[in-house]
């Protein structure tokens, strides 16, 4: 094996992605999302804390992002001219456990974890845009939306993507 100092300056392209470790996080991500939407099922969500530290990330989110309109959050309020400001957001918290692990968070509040409703984001993003929506009461308001549309979309697996 090559010394670190080797291994950093190599070609990245001399490295592959491991399937089993890809596979591994998309297990983990997918059992994140199903004890969330069955969390945010069972609960009064403008009491749920996803986090310790969620008076300090929506505080922060709702300061450094006070327009952004949580019902609905995609890809482009994620990156274009809103980069940067997440990336500094993003470092704010690298305190937090796995505060840049890959997580899947729904685009729209009133919908379900399925794969039109989702996008991949860093766990600090998704706690701050979730919380919000707990905070702010818009997943209690589009809970009767969602709850529907995961009794519709259940497979009998208990899976929901």
């Amino acid at each position: 094996m090559a010394d670190l100092a080797t291994q950093l300056n190599d070609d990245g392209d001399n490295y592959i992605n491991d399937p089993s470790l890809e596979f591994a996080w998309v297990m983990q991500a997918t059992e994140k999302a199903s004890i969330h939407m069955n969390v945010i099922m069972a609960v009064d969500t403008r009491k749920l804390k996803l986090t310790k530290d969620q008076d300090e990330i929506y505080a922060k989110f709702r300061e450094m992002f006070p327009n952004l309109d949580v019902r609905s959050v995609d890809e482009n309020e994620l990156k274009a001219d809103n980069k940067a400001t997440w990336a500094e957001f993003c470092k704010h918290f690298e305190t937090v456990d796995d505060y840049n692990f890959g997580t899947i968070m729904r685009i729209k509040a009133d919908g379900i974890y399925n794969s039109e409703n989702t996008i991949i984001c860093p766990k600090i993003i998704f706690l701050a845009v979730e919380g919000a929506r707990n905070v702010e009461g818009i997943n209690e308001e589009a809970k009767p939306i969602y709850v529907a549309k995961h009794k519709a979309e259940q497979d009998g697996s208990g899976q929901v993507l």
